[in-house]
């Protein structure tokens, strides 16, 4: 990842990828770079949210390597976008984070028991 430019992420559109989130999508966020991923609903979520990357059609090339080439061509916005991805994790996608709301379910779930 010291050498890419863009990460990449083509989960193919089976039931078992479509609401996933790969991690890979996370450590390519924290090395700043740039992401091309499956517009899927959940990966939609992080990278919209985020504004960290561009979404395509994983099984059409052509969109796939335009959205590719964009981010070559366009250093700049390649660099705000690997920025707002680092940010993303640095302030929200982390341990800390994820432990607060883990937390706060287990909790929910201890409440309901109890009723």
């Amino acid at each position: 990842m010291n050498i890419a430019k863009v990460g990449t992420l083509f989960l193919q559109p089976i039931p078992r990828y479509i609401n996933a989130v790969s991690i890979k999508v996370f450590e390519y966020m924290l090395c700043g770079l740039p992401v091309v991923a499956s517009n899927f609903p959940e990966l939609r979520k992080v990278v919209k949210e985020a504004d960290c990357g561009i979404l395509v059609d994983p099984t059409n090339v052509d969109e796939i390597t335009d959205a590719i080439l964009y981010l070559l061509e366009h250093p700049e916005e390649a660099k705000r976008m690997g920025e707002n991805g680092r940010r993303a994790v640095e302030e929200n996608y982390n341990w800390e984070q994820m432990e607060e709301k883990l937390l706060k379910l287990y909790e929910g779930l201890e409440t309901c028991q109890q009723s």
